[in-house]
């Protein structure tokens, strides 16, 4: 499936409930163009044939898209040039695909992610794209990676959404989260030296989700083991007669796959 050509009002968030017809759009990909909006539709390829079921009824999808403006990081004017250091696992767009909580398959996206933002931008022509509504997005596959939107427990046990690396799933499933700082210029003074715009020190958070509850972080060994209930002592000898280490991810791949037989 592919994105239509699309333009954009500078810094408008568009956001539109757009009805999917399967029995149409399998065969026909519809167009419209609005100035200065626009609605942005996926196609049904004909290897959804099997999951279109459900070709005689319509569905609903809630999409947002907000376009990736050069000037818009920290809500000041700087050009991405201006900016040492990436927010971006990889700069390029790798070729991929989205699949939604109603399991539709959208293929032929180039995208990437975004640590600083936490978002995904998929690029269409020359411009660059959010898809700003996270909870459509079940899974994307590209670049060898899996993410997709997850709720999590944050600072305070609030419950939030965001993108989640899917490193192993099952009963227990292991997600990893990206953080990037944005350090802001420095002028120059008296005994020290200016330092431009960056983007420094991504770090990597491991948290875990099991029973449909939201993700919880997993800050160190002790906590790990707390997940393992009745099994943690168990689960600490394979841990430890296999030296594996919470911090890296093949190790703790091993660990929540090893739980999972259990």
């Amino acid at each position: 499936m592919n994105f239509v050509n699309s333009k954009f009002l500078k810094g408008t968030v568009i956001n539109f409930r757009i009805f999917f017809y399967y029995n149409l759009l399998s065969s026909k990909l519809l167009k419209f163009h609005f100035i200065p909006f626009v609605i942005i539709f996926f196609g049904i390829t004909s290897g959804l044939r099997a999951q279109n079921q459900l070709a005689n009824k319509q569905f609903m999808v809630d999409i947002r898209f907000t376009k990736i403006l050069d000037g818009s990081y920290a809500g000041n004017n700087l050009k991405t040039s201006d900016i040492q250091g990436t927010p971006y696992l990889n700069d390029k767009f790798e070729p991929g695909k989205i699949v939604t909580p109603e399991d539709s398959v959208f293929g032929n996206i180039e995208l990437r992610y975004n640590a600083f933002t936490d978002n995904l931008e998929f690029k269409k022509g020359e411009n660059i794209f959010n898809i700003a509504s996270k909870n459509i997005v079940k899974k994307a596959e590209f670049g060898g990676k899996m993410f997709g939107c997850r709720s999590y427990e944050a600072n305070g046990g609030n419950i939030m959404y965001g993108f989640f690396e899917i490193l192993t799933e099952g009963k227990t499933t292991l997600l990893a989260r990206y953080k990037i700082k944005f350090m802001e210029k420095v002028v120059a003074k008296p005994y020290s030296d200016a330092k431009p715009a960056r983007f420094e020190d991504m770090e990597k958070q491991y948290f875990f989700m099991s029973e449909g509850n939201p993700a919880k972080l997993i800050p160190n060994k002790k906590r790990l083991l707390k997940i393992f209930g009745t099994k943690s002592d168990e689960m600490e000898t394979y841990i430890s007669r296999n030296k594996l280490s919470v911090k890296e991810d093949d190790s703790l791949i091993k660990i929540i796959n090893h739980f999972n037989t259990l």
